[in-house]
């Protein structure tokens, strides 16, 4: 008897530790980008930015000790991102793993990956106006008036669906970069990457229709991807990209840190970083790529200058441009085309007018050619612009 009261007195006094036991505890390190979707078991992990290369090596090797102590299903490490101040990689793996990645004092913070959609919302016949309105101080105008040099000698890389390359608007200046959709063709399965690089250097749609197109594939049919490949894309943007580059990115999702990182990497490496405000009615700061720092933020206007009812505003955006009933390249033949509306089409016009303005001559670097489309730009002509900088593109031809 007094064997069993004294083993029931034990156990009393050992409850409360065994209950406060955590079932495990998830690291302080890793973090959720803002509210959007987020991807199950996948994670963008980021190093300290001054981590040296031979430390990199060192932590990968961890990495792949780590995952072998578990057989989870789990695909393991993805993508690798080597640009200067933004080093890191994609991982798959369970919730277990991730923390015991997250306890490297090498590592900065790893964030949850999350989903990510090409800024395209509405499907209209229409007419072709965004080239009149780029290229003159008023509204309302069909001509458009250009220098000859056209954007020749810079290079656009449309970080998107993927471009449909033998489109006869772009008379052999576009190619095939690299492709970040697993299983997916070399080419634009979904017309958006398309639409988008017509706009920006189409023959006939376009704002510098001279200027070379490269293809960065981060979204799916569907228009649809993940923070993870479009890091990706950028990456190899950053690392592919010589003289005269420009970004230009009609996507976006929730904020994200890693994400905006990134680009502010490739642009301090001489990019010029062109991206969408987003299509939610709402205050852009609250979305990325659109909240990177030293991006060029485009939000749309119609016809008429009013900001498109569904653009993001805020301080934020950087210039409004035409966004709505935009018609440009399409995919199904090599002259197909189509009209449709979203700050992804108002983003190329700003990305081809930065090639544009890059071609003229002059400009050293992205601050340059952010200084100079808002040096240029047509002031106090925007409708509505709800807090936003009201200022829409113009390509100073004297119109």
């Amino acid at each position: 008897m007094k064997f069993s009261q004294s083993l029931i007195a034990l156990a009393a006094a050992f409850l409360p530790l065994i209950a406060a036991l955590p079932v495990e505890a998830v690291s302080s390190k890793i973090v959720t980008p803002g509210t959007q979707d987020i991807i199950a078991d996948s994670y963008i992990v980021v190093f300290n930015k001054d981590i040296k290369d031979a430390d990199v090596e060192s932590e990968f090797a961890s990495v792949s000790r780590i995952l072998s102590k578990r057989s989870s299903g789990h695909k393991g490490v993805g993508h690798k991102y080597n640009l200067s101040g933004f080093k890191g990689y994609s991982i798959q793996t369970d919730s277990s793993s991730i923390n015991e990645i997250a306890s490297s004092p090498l590592v900065a913070y790893i964030e949850k990956d999350g989903k990510v959609y090409a800024n395209e919302i509405i499907k209209r016949d229409g007419a072709t106006w965004g080239l009149g309105r780029i290229s003159n101080k008023e509204a309302g105008s069909t001509t458009f008036n250009y220098d000859s040099s056209a954007g020749e000698g810079s290079t656009v890389y449309v970080v998107d669906t993927g471009i449909y390359i033998d489109h006869e608007e772009f008379e052999g200046r576009a190619t095939w970069g690299k492709n970040f959709i697993e299983g997916s063709e070399d080419t634009d399965e979904n017309g958006h990457g398309t639409h988008c690089a017509g706009t920006i250097a189409g023959a006939s749609y376009g704002v510098a229709p001279k200027a070379n197109l490269v293809a960065v594939k981060v979204l799916d049919a569907e228009g649809s991807g993940s923070n993870s490949g479009v890091i990706g894309g950028i990456e190899f943007v950053g690392t592919d990209a010589k003289e005269n580059s420009v970004l230009s990115m009609s996507l976006g999702g929730s904020f994200s840190a890693a994400l905006n990182s990134a680009v502010e990497s490739t642009i301090s490496a001489g990019v010029t970083v062109v991206v969408a405000a987003g299509n939610d009615g709402a205050d852009a700061k609250d979305y990325s790529p659109a909240s990177a720092e030293n991006a060029i933020t485009v939000g749309a206007t119609d016809s008429s200058d009013n900001r498109a009812d569904f653009s993001n505003y805020g301080t934020v955006l950087d210039v409004f441009a035409p966004g709505v009933d935009v018609k440009s390249a399409w995919i199904g033949s090599t002259s197909a085309s189509n009209t449709i509306s979203g700050t992804s089409m108002a983003t190329p016009h700003v990305a081809g007018l930065a090639a544009y303005l890059i071609g003229l001559g002059g400009l050293s670097s992205p601050a340059d050619v952010a200084a100079k489309i808002k040096e240029v730009g047509t002031p106090d002509v925007v409708q509505d612009p709800k807090g936003s900088i009201n200022l829409v593109a113009y390509n100073d031809s004297g119109a």
